[in-house]
Formats: C-alpha cells, structure tokens, sequence
C-alpha cells in the first residue's frame, strides 16, 4: 500500500498538467464549497421567512435576472478564460488585447441588457408571470444585473490565468455578503429586500475579481492600455463568443422557460417545491463544476500538441466528475424525504429532488465534454448541441406537464434532455479526434 501511494505521488509530482490540475481543483473546490454551503443554508432560512409561494417569487425573479445574465456577458468570460490561457506562456502580448476585447464588451452589453430589462419589467411581471406586484423586484434585479455582466468577464480572465485560488476567495466573500443580506433584506422588504440582498453579494464578488486580475497583469508583465488593442481580435466576438452565448441561452433561460410553465399550469407553491429540490441540484454539482472549470484552460493551452494528453485529462474529468455527482446524488437520494421537510411542512414529495439529484450524473459529465469541444474552438458546433437540449428538455417538460407531474415532471425532463446531450457530445468527440 506504502509503495502503491508513494508511485502515485512521484507520478502526480513529476507531472506538469496533474499539478495544476489538482492545485486549481482544490481551490476551485474549497471556495465554492464553502460559498455553496452558505447559500444553500440562507435559502433555507428566506423560505422560512417568505413562506412557500413568496419563495417561489423569488425564485422566479432569480431566474429571470440569471437569464439576462448570460445574455449579458455573451460568452465573454469563456473567451477569455481560453484565449488569455493559450497565449500566456508563448505570446503574452496578446493577452492586453484580449483583455480589452472581452472587458469592453462586457460593459457595453451590461448596459444595454440592463436598460432592456428595466424597459421589460412590466411585461415580464403582468403578461408572463402574471404577478403585477413583481415588477419592483425585477427592475432591482435589473439594475443589480450590471456587474453580475461584469462578473461573468472577470472570472474567465482569472481562470484564464489558472487563479483559481483568487476565484475561490472572492466568490467565498461574494457568498457570504449574499447570503446575509438576502436574509435581512427577505426579513425587511419581503422579496424585494431578498433581491436586492442577492444581487449586492456579485458587487462584493466585482470588487475582489478586479484586484486580483490586476495583481496578474503586474507577475506577468502586462501593461493594457488602448495600443494593447488588435482589431484581428474582433473576429473572436463571431467565431467564439457569439456561439458560446448562443450556447448559454439554450441553458439559463430554457429553465426560465420551464418554470414559467410550471406556474401556469401548478401555480408558484409547485414552483417553490421545485426551486427548494433545485439548491440540492446545485450543490451537488458544485464540486464538479470546481473540477471542470480547471479543464478549460489547461485543455486550451495544450490545443496544439498531440491529442494523447487531451484524451486522457477528458477521461479522468469524466470519471471524477460521474463519480463524484453519483456518490452525493446517492446521498441526498437517500434523506430526501427530511430534506424537503427543512423547508416547511408544505415540502412533503421528495420526488423532484430524487430525480434531480440523480440528473447531475448526466450533467456533470455533459459539462467536462461541452468544455473539451470549447478548448478546441468547436463553438458553433457546441451551440448545435446545446440547441437541441433546449429543444429536447422544453418538450419533455410540456409532455410530463400534461401528464400532471407538477415539479417532478421538469425532473424528469431534465433528466432524459442530459441523457440524450452527453450522448451526442460524446460520440461527436470520438469521431472527431481519434484516440
């Protein structure tokens, strides 16, 4: 056994790609885990606070501001997160104009997604969620939604760095300010204190990122100014940014879409039972998603060499990933019924939350392939994919509706669209790159 561990340890020593991949997943890991723990308990304690059809408001306005979100930042921090990892070690003069592009592009979307969103409020309140009285709610949120733009473009130049111990911190202290503010401004205001507690924790999050990306300009010699600028890089906004947006917006706001669907035909109570099954969800694929988010930037910065390596970090991720999803999903399977107890008498069916937590299985390996054909710049072909999914889950979703599954019907839907998704991913990268 001694010997066995002591291999394993020269080979992760010896090996360039396994160190940074541990050492970004065990930052990754550490800040969200914490940060996701604490939001996690602080929306047990809003619902409490709200009551079950208030929650299930701010759960609707949540969503809607988390929609605009990703058209928002249009791809952007996927952008920088690939380009600036693939040229920091050979071309590092590029980086400043990367920068420029995906930072300058995010303001400018920010501004306009929010005008957008304070100009929509209205009908989004009346005409889609029919609830007059959330319209105050979401122009909050639309104004909050500014620097979550921001955000967005901050973390992909971090990640691109591999500062995912930086990532860690602040989302931690994002998390933190979320958390208790969300509590006092729900217990305040009811959900317009919520939403307002729940957008100043990414203002937190801002400051810290923009401390830190400046702190990576300095250890690596960047001066970013308006020469640093190259009009050649525009051509990235088409090939890449725009396809990852077109991506995201078969994700956010196909589940906007669903729960929208949810309370037209269950009404907002069926809604909070799904948004409460839905945290689980989250925090499930939490570690995951710290593992993933490594795989992007190392994946990029190897795009050149041969594909051994490629093949081999997918695999393990995959494997991690799966695995990992599998192992806690068993877990709150398993405490399901108290678990939906926690968040009031009214939260009796544990069904919803069995099979969206079986559901993170499929997600979190759909997740490491979606970003492996990122670090090959396979976006359009990417957001293919994605389109079908959103096709496929809506479709589940009105099917299983009609059926009159309520919550566990989305569950379902969510279930077999990531089923078919990480298929089809799948076996286009085994035609494509050949082991």
């Amino acid at each position: 056994m001694k010997s066995s561990w002591n291999f394993l340890k020269r080979k992760i020593t010896s090996s360039d790609v396994a160190k940074r991949l541990i050492r970004g997943s065990f930052w990754s890991f550490t800040g969200t885990a914490l940060g996701k723990l604490i939001v996690l308990l602080s929306g047990i304690i809003c619902a409490r606070i709200l009551g079950k059809a208030a929650y299930g408001e701010f759960g609707m306005v949540r969503s809607t501001i988390n929609m605009f979100v990703v058209v928002g930042f249009a791809g952007l921090g996927l952008t920088a997160s690939k380009y600036i990892s693939e040229y920091k070690a050979h071309q590092k003069e590029r980086i400043g104009s990367i920068y420029l592009l995906t930072n300058g592009f995010a303001y400018l979307t920010g501004i306009l997604v929010t005008l957008l969103v304070l100009f929509l409020a209205p009908f989004l309140a009346v005409n889609t969620l029919h609830a007059p009285n959330l319209i105050t709610p979401i122009r909050i949120g639309a104004i909050l939604l500014f620097v979550t733009v921001l955000d967005g473009a901050q973390n992909g130049t971090l990640s691109g760095f591999e500062d995912f111990k930086s990532i860690a911190i602040n989302t931690f202290l994002g998390s933190v300010a979320e958390s208790l503010l969300m509590i006092l401004g729900g217990f305040l205001y009811g959900v317009t204190g919520a939403i307002l507690g729940y957008g100043m924790g990414y203002i937190v999050l801002f400051v810290g990122n923009q401390f830190a990306i400046r702190r990576n300009f300095k250890q690596y010699g960047i001066a970013v100014n308006r020469t640093s600028f190259n009009q050649k890089d525009l051509r990235l906004l088409y090939t890449f940014s725009l396809p990852a947006m077109l991506s995201s917006l078969m994700i956010t706001p196909i589940y906007w879409i669903v729960r929208s669907l949810l309370v037209r035909a269950n009404g907002f109570s069926e809604l909070a039972a799904y948004e409460a099954a839905d945290q689980w969800k989250v925090i499930i694929l939490f570690i995951p998603s710290a593992v993933s988010q490594v795989v992007l930037p190392i994946l990029s910065s190897m795009v050149k060499t041969e594909t051994k390596n490629f093949w081999k970090i997918l695999n393990i991720n995959m494997l991690l990933n799966g695995g990992i999803a599998l192992c806690f999903s068993l877990l709150i399977c398993l405490f399901s019924s108290p678990i939906m107890k926690m968040y009031g008498n009214d939260y009796s069916d544990p069904w919803p939350l069995i099979i969206l937590a079986l559901s993170t299985v499929l997600t979190a390996i759909s997740g490491v392939i979606g970003l492996s054909i990122s670090s090959r710049a396979k976006m359009w072909t990417g957001f293919g994919f994605n389109f079908l999914w959103g096709l496929m889950v809506v479709a589940f979703s009105f099917l299983f509706l009609k059926q009159g599954l309520g919550a566990t019907g989305i569950a379902l839907a969510i279930l077999c669209s990531y089923a078919i998704h990480a298929t089809l991913q799948l076996t286009y990268l085994k035609v494509t790159i050949k082991h």
